[in-house]
């Protein structure tokens, strides 16, 4: 059993608005909750009860994210924090990306085709290769 210092604790919790990769994943967090209600309002699908939710479940990422990084550092596993940031921001910026297609926006080919491709695997519940 591990014994955490919480004032370690306390100065990574306190540190949280200085680390840029914390920084990066709240900004695409906001930018995907913008881009989404965007995409809902233009394509006039707009739904306050699947906004609601969706809203629901990115604040509850945030916090997961918010809580665990912390304790992961204190616990002596930040490359393990640091992944686990980064696969949040990889999630949310292909997210942001897909919105910004639905929303019309011209996206290179290279990355149509990955999201299509992304897509189709997904559909079918094959791995993506």
């Amino acid at each position: 059993m591990m014994i955490i210092d919480n004032l370690k604790l306390l100065a990574e919790f306190r540190h949280l608005a200085d680390n840029a990769l914390i920084q990066i994943f709240i900004l695409l967090v906001l930018f995907d909750v913008f881009t989404g209600i965007s995409k809902g309002l233009l394509g006039k699908q707009g739904n306050s009860t699947k906004g609601l939710l969706g809203v629901v479940k990115h604040l509850l990422v945030v916090l997961l994210v918010i809580v665990a990084y912390p304790y992961m550092r204190v616990m002596g596993m930040s490359l393990t924090a640091n992944a686990f940031v980064i696969f949040y921001i990889a999630v949310y910026g292909i997210s942001v990306t897909e919105n910004l297609g639905q929303l019309g926006l011209p996206l290179p080919k290279f990355v149509i085709d990955r999201l299509e491709k992304l897509r189709e695997s997904a559909d079918k519940g094959d791995d993506v290769k």
